[in-house]
């Protein structure tokens, strides 16, 4: 059975990494995967209030967090959070398929803000009072590529990806890092069930990594809708053997 859903993968070009049969949380993985790198290189893109830049630096010591965020009230609240840690540097904005201004839907729950406008499905998703959109502001977005080239940064352990369904548009702008092994490992969330337009469906999320040089290697925090329906999942994705 198992070489015969391995097959079926594979006709489709996707490969799924062997994991272990533990219920070890994402970033447990993380730092097991990362054993050996001294000094590790983390993106948090979309890193909000910075709970999740702060979380990396507790379990990494050692690393350098590189906090991206382009809502300019998010980001107060990150430069705050983060103010007395020198290892997280916070950065005022997104990244995404170009660089330049770009419209941004600021919703009712600053967590859900995205560069994707809202579905009109999105509330039988989620519910009320998260996805609603209270105003479109302009927010500054580079690439990845663009990024890394200006800072001379030359690598990235983890690339972190919270940015509310454009999460292919990051990887789209990342294409020469992925091209020469720059990225060693992707945290992502994936959203499945209707939540924003112009929304990739699983299958074309997957494949955004999969096409870029990676194997999905686990998933984490699956979410349901109230009728039991998949609508969101983290995952992990490392480089291709």
């Amino acid at each position: 059975m198992k070489k015969g859903i391995q097959q079926l993968l594979n006709r489709f070009g996707y490969r799924i990494s062997r994991v272990s049969a533990s219920r070890e949380d994402p970033f447990t993985a993380m730092q097991r995967i990362l054993t050996g790198i001294k000094e590790p290189i983390i993106f948090d893109v979309g890193a909000h209030h910075g709970h999740v830049s702060r979380h990396f630096r507790k379990l990494f010591p050692t690393s350098t967090v590189y906090s991206f965020e382009p809502f300019q009230d998010s980001f107060e609240q990150l430069k705050t959070n983060t103010a007395s840690d020198p290892g997280i540097k916070v950065l005022n904005f997104g990244l995404g398929d170009r660089n330049g201004p770009q419209s941004f839907n600021s919703n009712s729950s600053s967590a859900t803000n995205s560069l994707l406008p809202t579905d009109e499905l999105g509330s039988l998703t989620w519910g009320s009072g998260l996805l609603e959109t209270q105003t479109i502001v302009q927010a500054d977005f580079k690439t990845l590529d663009s990024v890394l080239e200006a800072m001379q940064i030359p690598r990235i352990d983890i690339l972190k990806l919270d940015v509310q369904g454009a999460e292919p548009l990051v990887m789209a702008g990342a294409l020469s890092a992925c091209r020469t092994g720059t990225i060693g490992l992707v945290y992502a969330e994936i959203i499945i069930q209707p939540t924003y337009k112009e929304q990739k469906r699983f299958d074309e999320s997957l494949a955004a990594f999969y096409g870029n040089g990676f194997d999905l290697y686990n998933i984490y925090n699956m979410s349901f809708t109230a009728d039991g329906r998949l609508r969101q999942v983290d995952a992990t994705f490392t480089r291709q053997v």
